[in-house]
């Protein structure tokens, strides 16, 4: 991306692993990071937490233990606004253990109930909480007075390293359980840290016992006053991450099912990773709710379900439009799922992803420790995405998992369908760039971490262009890597704070994870074998396009075709209004109209349909014209020519190909019409003194579907006078066939009652009138096959 020297590109990749050592570093001596030190391992914890419960009364009972690390974001903030980032050396509870003891007992009067047992440790060691749930264990025990139980509670504290003499009673109260007394107490004093402060201290006791405990440093709202553009602005930012990301979410699902109706969507390998996604998001589900085997077997699954299904739909459609915007993006990808890893540009990928993210953690390591030096705001930290590294192996193997599902969908839903949407948008380059860069800021960059949001988005803005950048210059793989080690890394940031951070389990994973990557690179970018040496890949569904654009190519042909040979004009013969219509269906057929006049004496008159559609069927159109052309020019009689044209047409065409045929002959010297019929729609005549229309159906059969003996004997000719003011109707079967959207068909009878009521129309008004017809009745469906009339009024 950055340069196409091997060398420059190896340094590059070293100068990112260096970036990402320094951040460490930075990170684990900032003085924000100082905060959060633990001077107590989790082991400890854990041996202070069951030693006081093997004390208690709920010791014997059959519980599952559970471990969890909690944050005080006011003590937080408070410290780094008005401490100046320094870990006071008093009661500061600033984050806490807490060991949690649940299950379920039975008793004779209530039945199953609950039991609940926690304990919580401060990150020194202390105690400031624990809580006791159990009813059925109260005794009638009481203490004889409310004094005798304040003095019971002051022992309490004294016993967990309060100074009492230093405490007042602030709130103390007494009621009655089905004869136990219950007492609440609550003692306060003053911090030593500061007069902002104020430690409190709650105390409850049921009969003698201790049921509940808990200690605070309480933050004095009169005195202190965050200000309120701090969570204003972190408010707005959320809300204005959630409508871009909404926003995009819904251009996604349309281009998806705009693509999908087209026919431009590869789920091949979509499902593939969607399979991926689902597993790993089980895998992370199943870790985190471990032990409860229903939760990991149906939440997990639910979970892992709708991740993959989110995959699938997201891979599919980012990949569609990337070929249409980005083709060189798929090239590397394309060669790498196809099982070729050993290219010099997988090499340069792999290069490039620890540069821009060992840059882009320094940037942040910079930041985070000009913010302690500085004051220039606070860090607002997440025990989820920094305090899962106190909670063992598991922790880090479910973090892993999380990280890849969300380095997945941010590479492809932002950084590769948003970009490359945009992209098809707006033609300059440098706009582009700018652009998505604001939009990368406000989409959740400057919602990590550093607070106030306002000064985040300018202080991340220059690192957002440099993202922006690097997206529009490199495929999906170096994005995709670069995310992971970025995201998982700013996880990782507090690893310092650890007993032995450097030599824990995640650091050794994560310089492992470097060394790897940096090998690898180093490795691949000296292949022999580049992307240009392999064939581009071609997703099924460009075959498809590419067979639909030749199936269209090949509908456009057969119409011109068709359209070519019909009549480009109307012929003039006296005593007779002649119209006309043909319009061609989307899928076009063989229907077929032409007029042989014969002098001033006759005029010849054929309407037909080929079976089948496209060029084959405009092919056999042509055939038929040219076979009823030339058999007129010896004869007139419309048996005759259509006894001929079978013989001809059956030694010519293949065996499933046939035509139905009108052939009729306006005779002007007799004023009759004589036609024939072979296998096609009847003629409707409507006569001026009739009642109504009537159908004319002659024998006969189609034209290709017999030799010749059995049609000649089948064939019948139909002679009919004319008058003044008599219409002859000739149509194909898209008329009376042409369907609405319930599949209901227009019919012969419609057809016969419109000819009926505008009988007085000329023969131009009636055919528009019947077209108009038809098309009303068609509504918005699709119109399958050709309509084609041919109207002939008798003018006198």
């Amino acid at each position: 991306m950055f340069t196409n020297n091997k060398v420059v590109k190896i340094l590059l990749g070293l100068f990112g692993c260096l970036c990402i050592a320094i951040f460490f570093v930075m990170q684990t001596y900032s003085k924000t990071s100082n905060l959060l030190r633990q001077n107590i391992s989790k082991n400890e914890i854990l041996q202070k937490a069951e030693e006081v419960f093997q004390n208690s009364e709920l010791a014997d009972y059959d519980l599952r233990r559970s471990i969890d690390l909690d944050l005080d974001n006011t003590l937080s903030k408070y410290a780094q606004l008005y401490l100046n980032n320094e870990r006071p050396g008093g009661f500061y509870p600033i984050g806490s253990w807490s060991v949690e003891w649940t299950g379920t007992t039975q008793t004779k009067k209530e039945g199953e109930i609950k039991v609940h047992f926690r304990v919580k440790y401060d990150f020194d060691g202390n105690l400031i909480e624990r809580l006791e749930s159990a009813p059925h264990l109260r005794r009638p025990y009481n203490f004889k007075n409310s004094e005798a139980a304040e003095e019971a509670a002051r022992r309490f504290l004294h016993t967990v390293n309060i100074d009492t003499s230093a405490i007042t009673v602030r709130n103390s109260a007494s009621s009655k359980d089905d004869r136990v007394l219950i007492y609440d107490f609550s003692f306060s004093k003053p911090s030593s840290i500061s007069t902002d402060l104020r430690e409190s201290y709650e105390v409850n006791i049921a009969g003698r016992r201790i049921t509940n405990y808990s200690a605070r440093l309480i933050v004095d709202s009169d005195k202190v006053i965050f200000p309120k553009i701090h969570q204003t602005s972190k408010t707005v930012s959320i809300i204005i991450a959630i409508a871009i990301w909404f926003i995009i979410g819904l251009f996604l699902i349309g281009v998806f099912i705009k693509r999908l109706r087209h026919d431009e969507l590869e789920f091949k390998r979509a499902c593939w990773l969607g399979l991926t996604g689902f597993i790993i998001m089980w895998l992370a589900m199943a870790i985190e709710i471990f032990p409860q085997w229903a939760g990991m077997v149906l939440a997990g699954g639910l979970i892992g379900l709708f991740t993959g299904l989110g995959l699938i739909l997201v891979y599919s459609v980012t990949d569609s439009l990337n070929r249409d915007v980005w083709r060189e993006k798929e090239v590397l990808p394309d060669i790498i799922v196809r099982g070729f890893l050993r290219v010099k540009e997988m090499g340069a990928a792999i290069l490039d992803s620890l540069f821009v993210s060992g840059l882009t953690l320094l940037t942040f390591g910079l930041l985070f420790w000009l913010n302690g030096q500085l004051n220039l705001g606070f860090i607002d930290f997440d025990a989820d995405d920094h305090f899962w590294i106190f909670q063992g192996n598991l922790a880090l193997l479910k973090n892993i998992f999380h990280t890849l599902i969300s380095s997945l969908y941010i590479g492809l839903v932002l950084l590769s369908f948003w970009f490359a949407y945009l992209k098809s948008k707006v033609r300059s380059n440098k706009i582009l760039i700018i652009l998505f860069a604001v939009l990368i800021n406000l989409a959740g960059l400057n919602l990590y971490q550093i607070r106030p949001t306002y000064m985040a988005f300018f202080l991340l803005l220059p690192l957002a262009c440099f993202w922006s950048y690097y997206a529009f210059k490199s495929n999906f793989i170096s994005i995709f890597l670069s995310l992971f080690t970025v995201n998982f890394f700013l996880k990782l940031s507090l690893i310092g704070n650890l007993p032995n951070g450097f030599f824990s389990i995640p650091m050794i994973f994560s310089a492992t994870f470097i060394l790897i990557l940096f090998a690898s690179g180093t490795y691949l970018i000296h292949s022999k074998a580049t992307a240009k040496d392999f064939e581009h890949y071609v997703p099924e569904y460009v075959g498809r396009i590419a067979e639909r654009e030749r199936f269209l190519k090949e509908l456009e042909i057969a119409r011109t075709v068709q359209l070519r040979f019909l009549p480009q004009s109307i012929p003039e013969f006296p005593h007779l209004d002649i119209a006309c219509v043909c319009k061609p269906a989307m899928e076009v057929g063989g229907d077929y109209y032409d007029f042989m006049p014969n002098g001033n004496d006759s005029l010849g008159i054929v309407i037909g349909d080929v079976s089948g559609k496209g060029v084959s069927a405009a092919f056999y159109m042509t055939m038929a014209k040219g076979i009823i052309k030339t058999l007129s020019k010896s004869t007139s009689n419309p048996k005759e020519i259509l006894t001929r044209m079978n013989e001809i047409f059956y030694e010519n065409a293949p065996k499933d190909v046939f035509i139905s045929v009108i052939y009729g002959l306006f005779d002007k010297k007799n004023s009759q019409l004589v036609f024939a019929r072979a296998g096609h729609n009847p003629v409707i005549v409507c006569k001026k003194m009739a009642k109504k229309p009537e159908f004319l159906k002659p024998n006969g059969l189609a034209i290709g579907l017999e030799k010749g003996p059995l049609f000649s004997q089948t064939i019948e000719e139909a002679t009919i006078p004319m008058e003044k003011d008599d219409i002859f109707v000739f149509f194909t079967d898209g008329v009376s066939e042409a369907m609405n959207k319930n599949g209901d068909e227009f019919g012969e009878e419609r057809l016969q009652q419109i000819i009926s009521q505008n009988g007085q129309c000329s023969a131009d008004d009636l055919v528009n009138k019947i077209a108009w017809e038809v098309k009303k009745f068609m509504g918005k469906a699709k119109q399958h096959d050709d309509i084609t009339m041919v109207v002939v009024k008798v003018a006198g």
